[in-house]
């Protein structure tokens, strides 16, 4: 499995913008329905190519980030449908595409999400479609990139809905993870996952925030970042001189910085 492709210096610098229902929302909160395909693959462009010489690789959309980008880097696709369903509180994942359709369409590798409180009875289903995609990306010998996003009640979910995955075997290639409270849950997290790369997601923060707790998953032993909203979230509100100036300097700068963070180490 070739996972240096998504590296630098081995270290994974990526740009997460796979988002989908939630990207239209960023771009008009109160009318989220007006915004065109050509409005978003346009700004999902400018955004690529704001940071495309820094980033190592990248996680886009079927529907119009594929159309967003004419880069060289490798990039993921997701297999799921955007959003989850909503079974009596729980939160469930859909899939929409199988793994060989993803690399039918380019992709370097797959990445699933999925939504995760370890005592719902929904934990069980969401575990069985995390090892299918596993068993499918393993027979084609396609690197997998599993996301897991906590909710709920408890400070400790991100290591405890973790260790269920571990436990039944379902390690991916490598682990997206949310920022799990701590220095002490990092290190404990990197334990746990013993050679198995894990990365840090932003999960909408603010940028400052994302950074002093990539600080402390680098130096914890996460092994970089796929990184999206807390980078460029406020372009999505911005026209004109101001845009510009966003994604010619801010939005540069701030992938240099955590960049540096993910290297340093």
């Amino acid at each position: 499995m070739d996972l240096n492709q998504f590296t630098n210096n081995g270290k994974y610098l990526m740009l997460a913008l796979d988002h989908r229902g939630s990207f239209k929302k960023l771009m008009s909160p109160d009318t989220p329905d007006s915004v065109t395909d050509e409005n978003i693959i346009n700004l999902k462009s400018e955004i690529i190519n704001s940071v495309q010489d820094q980033m190592s690789g990248l996680l886009i959309d079927v529907a119009w980030g594929i159309k967003s980008y004419q880069g060289s880097k490798p990039f993921l696709l997701p297999v799921e449908r955007s959003g989850y369903s909503d079974q009596k509180g729980e939160r469930v994942t859909e899939l929409e595409y199988t793994a060989s359709q993803l690399k039918e369409m380019g992709a370097s590798g797959a990445k699933l999400l999925i939504y995760f409180n370890p005592d719902h009875e929904s934990s069980h289903l969401q575990l069985a479609t995390a090892s299918h995609v596993l068993k499918e990306c393993q027979d084609l010998k396609f690197p997998f990139f599993l996301e897991i996003v906590t909710y709920g009640d408890g400070a400790d979910l991100t290591c405890r809905s973790l260790r269920r995955f571990v436990d039944v075997g379902v390690v991916p290639d490598v682990f997206k993870l949310e920022y799990p409270g701590n220095l002490d849950r990092c290190q404990e997290i990197t334990k746990m996952l013993n050679k198995t790369p894990w990365i840090l997601l932003t999960r909408g923060d603010t940028f400052d925030k994302f950074v002093a707790e990539l600080k402390e998953a680098v130096y914890s032993g996460a092994e970089g970042f796929l990184a999206g909203r807390a980078l460029w979230q406020e372009v999505c509100s911005m026209t004109g001189e101001q845009k510009s100036f966003f994604l010619s300097k801010t939005l540069p700068e701030r992938f240099k910085k955590i960049a540096g963070i993910a290297l340093s180490s």
